[in-house]
């Protein structure tokens, strides 16, 4: 059984928006992080304010109950990531 090279224009799409998006929160990490240090500040404590400012976001716009969803997925992935 031969193996295809052939990608669907739908997986390359999927793929290349993950890349982008894997870029955009690795630059975003990184200047929190720069920011963190320069500022002096604890980086736990500035991810835990942004995670919740984003939850705060959510909530407003899309109603808590999309929060609660976001909030219990990160849960989930983090307790996920623990369990390796």
């Amino acid at each position: 059984m031969a193996i295809s090279n052939v990608v669907t224009l739908n997986e390359y799409r999927s793929n290349n928006e993950q890349m982008i998006i894997d870029d955009i929160s690795a630059q975003a990490f990184l200047f929190l992080q720069e920011q963190a240090q320069e500022h002096k500040l604890s980086m736990r404590k500035l991810l835990l304010e942004h995670l919740l400012g984003l939850a705060c976001v959510v909530k407003a716009v899309e109603g808590p109950e999309e929060a609660k969803k976001w909030l219990d997925k990160i849960g989930a992935e983090i307790t996920q990531e623990l369990n390796f």
